[in-house]
C-alpha cells in the first residue's frame, strides 16, 4: 500500500488544465517582461516626455508630486522583477522560501488594484483605471466626449473587463502560492527519504546468515 502522504503534492501540482509550476513560470515571466517594458517607458518618459508603451500618466498632479509618484512606482517596479528573478531561482533549486516576496507583490497588486477603482493613483502602472480607459477611448475614437448611450456602453463593458482583471490577478496570487506548497512538499519530502536512507541497514538473508561463521565457534585449522 503506498504512502498517502506521497499522494498529496501530485494533487497539489495541478490546478483546472495546467501544471502550477509551469504556470508559475509563466506569469513570473509576464511580470518580469512587462515591469521591464514600464520601467523603460518611466525613464523615456522622464528624460524625453515621450511614451513608447502608450502609458497614461497623472498630468493633473504638481511637478513634485508627479516624480514622487513616479519615484515610488518605479522603485514598487524594481522590487517586483527581483522578486520574479528570486521565483525562477527557487523553482530551478527548489527552495520556497524564495517565492514568499512574489506571493506578496501579487496580493499587494491585487489590493492596490481594488483601491484604483476610488482612486487610479493607488493602481501600479499598467492598471487599467476609469478615467485612462476613458481617454484612450476618446483618443482613438477622435471625439471630445462621449454620449450618454456611449457612456453607459463604455462603463459597462469597462466594469466587466475590470472585474475579469481582477480575477485573473487572483488566480495568478491563488496558482503562485498553491505552487509554493508544492515546492514545499517536495522538499519534505526530499529530506524524508535522504533522512531515511540515513538510518536503513541492510541484513542479511536467512540463508546467508546460516553461512556466516559463529563467534564461539574456533577458527577452522588451516595446513602450514
Amino acid at each position: 500500500m503506498s504512502d498517502p502522504s506521497a499522494v498529496h503534492p501530485a494533487l497539489f501540482s495541478r490546478s483546472l488544465c495546467c501544471n502550477v509550476r509551469t504556470a508559475t513560470v509563466a506569469f513570473t515571466v509576464y511580470y518580469l517582461v512587462s515591469s521591464l517594458l514600464v520601467c523603460v517607458d518611466m525613464a523615456v518618459w522622464v528624460f524625453n516626455g515621450k511614451d513608447m508603451c502608450g502609458f497614461i500618466h497623472s498630468e493633473h498632479l504638481t511637478h513634485g508630486q508627479q516624480m514622487f509618484d513616479t519615484t515610488s512606482n518605479f522603485l514598487l517596479l524594481v522590487v517586483m522583477m527581483i522578486s520574479c528573478i528570486f521565483v525562477l531561482v527557487g523553482l530551478r533549486k527548489g527552495c520556497s522560501h524564495q517565492l514568499v516576496p512574489f506571493i506578496v507583490q501579487l496580493y499587494l497588486d491585487v489590493a492596490l488594484s481594488v483601491m484604483s477603482l476610488f482612486s487610479g493613483p493607488w493602481g501600479l502602472p499598467g492598471t487599467p483605471t476609469y478615467e485612462e480607459s476613458e481617454k484612450l477611448v476618446l483618443y482613438f475614437t477622435g471625439e471630445k466626449e462621449l454620449g450618454e448611450r456611449d457612456m453607459a456602453r463604455f462603463t459597462l463593458i469597462f466594469g466587466v473587463l475590470f472585474v475579469l482583471y481582477l480575477l485573473v490577478k487572483v488566480y495568478m496570487a491563488h496558482i503562485v502560492t498553491q505552487c509554493y506548497y508544492v515546492v514545499k512538499m517536495a522538499a519534505e519530502a526530499k529530506e524524508s527519504q535522504g533522512v531515511d536512507k540515513g538510518v536503513l541497514v541492510e541484513l542479511p538473508s536467512y540463508d546467508e546468515a546460516l553461512k556466516l561463521p559463529s563467534k564461539d565457534e574456533p577458527p577452522a585449522y588451516q595446513l602450514p
